[in-house]
């Protein structure tokens, strides 16, 4: 029988990220997928999500979260709830990104806050802290030492592919909102913080429609560091914009992930909590 929670009546332990799956539920997915005929493991995951919708009053009542998300909950469980209707099916791989977001939206792991996912128990890494230069280290120090008073929990946010729709100036605010609500109700979380390519200042020249995502948490009082690149920041900066693509293919710009980091007090000020 396809699980992932535990049957001894324990809580299970708790996840160091939405991907944290035990090794035994992909090893049970890949045991099936080449037992059965071509097509039935990823329809052994489909129907894993929907048995997760069936209890999604339940766990949304035991997760205790603010009324205010439910609109964003149900309009995911009806975008998954349409996907089983089309084919192929959705959930092509346990390792699938797309499928392991709506499982950790099933699982009240990663919350919907309209532009973003928010995930709990998150923080920031020291090592990405600690080799920053000189100057950016100190900063890191006393915004980590005194405003939010340490690297841990942090919630944290993550861009969902099926979300696009709220990917604008007006979604990122109710977004923020949403998450100084959280905040209130999770008072040892330290605030929101993020890694991606599009908190590097050259984006706000190269795509000025999109500084909007640095410069409210930068107004507010947010911390960025940058965290270097990889293939990972080059392709999520270049996928959807030909100015983009073209800069990295010329050499004129290297997409850089950057951390922003945005203490609890300085989120929930700027959002009149």
């Amino acid at each position: 029988m396809l699980t992932l929670e535990g049957t001894s009546g324990k809580h299970p332990p708790r996840p160091r990220g939405y991907t944290d799956l035990p090794a035994a539920f992909h090893a049970h997915v890949s045991a099936f997928a080449h037992s059965e005929p071509a097509g039935q493991a990823p329809g052994l995951l489909d129907l894993l999500l929907l048995e997760l919708i069936r209890q999604f009053e339940r766990r949304f009542t035991q997760a205790a979260l603010p009324e205010s998300l439910l609109p964003y909950y149900l309009e995911n469980l009806d975008r998954m709830l349409q996907r089983t209707t089309q084919s192929p099916q959705w959930a092509r791989s346990s390792r699938d990104d797309i499928f392991l977001k709506d499982l950790g939206i099933l699982r009240m792991w990663l919350i919907p806050c309209a532009s973003h996912l928010v995930y709990r128990h998150s923080g920031v890494p020291r090592s990405l802290v600690l080799r920053q230069a000189p100057g950016n280290l100190m900063r890191a120090l006393v915004y980590f030492g005194l405003r939010s008073h340490g690297f841990a929990p942090f919630l944290e946010n993550h861009v969902h592919p099926a979300m696009l729709s709220h990917f604008n100036p007006e979604g990122r605010q109710r977004c923020y909102a949403l998450v100084a609500e959280l905040l209130q109700r999770w008072p040892e979380s330290r605030g929101l913080m993020g890694i991606s390519w599009y908190y590097d200042p050259a984006v706000r020249t190269i795509s000025p429609h999109l500084a909007y995502l640095r410069d409210e948490p930068e107004r507010g009082g947010a911390l960025f560091l940058p965290a270097g690149s990889g293939p990972d920041a080059i392709a999520g900066a270049t996928a959807t914009s030909d100015t983009r693509r073209r800069l990295h293919e010329q050499g004129r710009y290297t997409p850089t992930r950057y951390l922003m980091a945005w203490s609890r007090t300085a989120l929930m000020n700027a959002h009149g909590v």
